[in-house]
């Protein structure tokens, strides 16, 4: 059957056919199926080791896969080339960034985050700091995480209500319930399979897209010259005025700074990290991830050169759409929205990144609630009447369930706020900007910094976001007033580098300052196994690398983790060797 087309003025617009409606069908069909049988199969998802971190037991290339389809949102795929056909070729120098960011991630970040063997990220924060910066962290993330959630289930809702009479709203509860449904049943094994599956769709569908789209514009060479003509491609540009949208520095230095939190210390990358069998395993995930990004990356950027190429020669006319974020489905429907299935294949490209983000980002804040919220709060409870604790794993999974029901249904009704929140990729920026950067900072303080404290970090955290939410609100709100308050001109690409540059330097006077007053600070010992690994003494490194190896010998036998009874005798070892060394590790000054 062929598609209905509809003629609005000198725009065609082709609606969704039989076929498309199939393609759409078989992809949520997938996560559904993929939900389900890991929800049963081998007895189900009945502990929380199983739920949320796949009993540690991944290999590195579907580590890779689901943090790329985690990250590839559909704010990369509609925004991207939107940003690109309006405001030029910048933004290619994003891509860039990356080549600072996958290497800082695998030498610095996992090594720590791994050989704690921690569920959560923000644990780290309570080791390192205290429990007061760890619930900081953890509700600095919740809240960061649910606006993402909303903004990600929004965005392919806005591109679907472009080509078929289905309202934005019947969209979004439809994405977010089939996510709840099966990241609730089949955790993060559900997660991380489905994200597999996702990346083929989401990755074959972009060179799809291309292939056509270059094709109808002309050729590449002919793309490139439009745009080299135009002046679209200055890529190497040096202003220092912050409050220019994109420049070379603010999209190498401030990416980099803006994609950190992100892909680095964020529970959603961070659980895949510890789901990983080794610590080779995580990194060998990220190395991966250099050349899928890079490629992927360009040739989504590479659509908004094709865009502008298309719509800026005679007879074509720029389409008449309320988004800039809809220009890149305007342009699918209306050449190639007669081919079947063409226009279903890429909704369910945008189908495919929601669905992996926000399966990734409910089961990422369910690990949070439980490890960061609930069991504190309990063990808060038992010291104060006097008892022992008492952990119930199998209450806890089942718990982990019915609150994937409740975040799942708070991404909806935020999802319905994010229509007045300005441009998709603007959205994203400013809301890892304003979150992500105070949290950087506290991770960045306690794995670099051995004079760190808890007050003086836990200031810096506060200060920090309260100055991120305060710009990012303003800037919001002020739109595009000339006379506008200047801090609300700076460009969202910086975000991140100022609340991270604000919450170091509160919190390195704020640790001065405590330690001063406070003497005995400086007697505190740090655990060397919560430093980067080039400030560890060497045998703690030798030390933890074997307790990692030990440990993946123990849970292939069916052994359990490093505190649990049935641990071999290296663990054991390791276990009190590691706590002698805090014991006795010198406070250097």
């Amino acid at each position: 059957m062929d598609n209905d087309t509809t003629d609005a003025g000198d725009e065609i617009v082709n609606y969704l056919g039989v076929l498309d409606y199939v393609i759409l069908a078989f992809v949520v069909l997938i996560a559904a199926v993929t939900g389900i049988y890991h929800g049963f199969a081998k007895g189900g998802q009945t502990t929380t080791e199983e739920f949320l971190v796949a009993d540690r037991s991944m290999f590195s290339l579907p580590i890779a896969m689901t943090l790329l389809a985690s990250f590839i949102s559909p704010i990369t795929i509609l925004g991207k080339p939107a940003e690109i056909y309006t405001y030029g070729g910048q933004y290619f120098v994003f891509i860039i960034c990356h080549l600072l960011l996958f290497p800082a991630i695998a030498f610095i970040f996992i090594p720590v985050f791994h050989g704690l063997r921690i569920t959560s990220a923000y644990e780290y924060l309570k080791l390192r700091f205290g429990l007061p910066l760890q619930i900081c962290g953890a509700g600095i993330f919740m809240l960061q995480t649910s606006f993402y959630m909303a903004i990600v289930l929004y965005s392919p809702a806005l591109a679907i209500e472009f080509v078929t009479s289905f309202g934005l709203w019947k969209t979004v509860m439809i994405g977010g319930i089939v996510c709840t449904f099966y990241t609730s049943l089949g955790g993060m094994k559900a997660v991380i399979w489905t994200d597999v599956i996702m990346f083929v769709v989401i990755f074959g569908t972009t060179v799809m897209v291309i292939v056509t789209g270059v094709v109808k514009a002309g050729g590449v060479g002919h793309v490139w010259e439009t745009n080299k003509e135009a002046g679209r491609l200055d890529l190497i540009q040096f202003p220092w005025d912050p409050t220019q949208r994109m420049t070379f520095l603010n999209l190498v230095i401030g990416g980099f700074m803006n994609s950190l939190p992100m892909w680095a210390v964020s529970q959603t990358a961070v659980q895949r990290f510890l789901a990983a069998k080794s610590i080779k395993d995580a990194q060998a995930s990220i190395w991966m991830n250099l050349p899928f990004v890079s490629l992927l990356l360009f040739l989504i950027d590479y659509e908004g050169l094709v865009l502008y190429t298309f719509y800026n020669e005679a007879p074509n006319v720029p389409p008449n759409v309320t988004k800039s974020d809809q220009i890149i489905i305007h342009f699918v429907s209306e050449q190639f929205g007669h081919v079947p299935g063409y226009q279903g294949l890429f909704i369910a490209c945008l189908w495919a990144g929601t669905l992996s983000t926000i399966s990734s980002g409910l089961n990422a804040m369910i690990a949070v609630t439980l490890e960061d919220m609930v069991k504190p709060f309990r063990r808060w409870q038992a010291n104060r009447n006097n008892t022992e604790v008492v952990e119930d794993d199998k209450s806890d999974t089942f718990k982990s369930k019915l609150l994937t029901c409740v975040y799942g249904a708070i991404s909806i009704f935020l999802a319905f706020l994010a229509a007045e929140m300005g441009t998709l990729v603007s959205m994203a920026n400013s809301v890892f900007g304003a979150a992500g950067g105070p949290l950087l900072a506290a991770f960045t303080q306690g794995m670099m910094w051995k004079r760190a404290n808890s007050a003086g970090t836990l200031a810096g955290v506060i200060v920090g976001f309260i100055f991120g939410v305060w710009i990012t609100f303003g800037a919001m709100l002020s739109g595009d007033d000339p006379d506008t308050f200047w801090l609300y001109k700076i460009s969202f690409m910086w975000y991140a580098t100022i609340t991270w540059a604000i919450s170091t330097i509160v919190s390195i006077i704020g640790s001065e300052v405590y330690r001063y007053f406070k003497p005995q600070e400086k007697e505190e010992p740090i655990d060397p196994s919560l430093l980067v690994t080039f400030l560890r003494p060497r045998d703690v490194y030798e030390t933890v690398e074997l307790a990692v190896v030990s440990n993946n010998r123990t849970n292939q036998s069916g052994g359990g983790n490093m505190e649990s009874e049935g641990e071999d005798g290296d663990l054991k070892e390791y276990t009190v060797h590691k706590r002698s060394l805090a014991q006795t590790a010198e406070n250097q000054c």
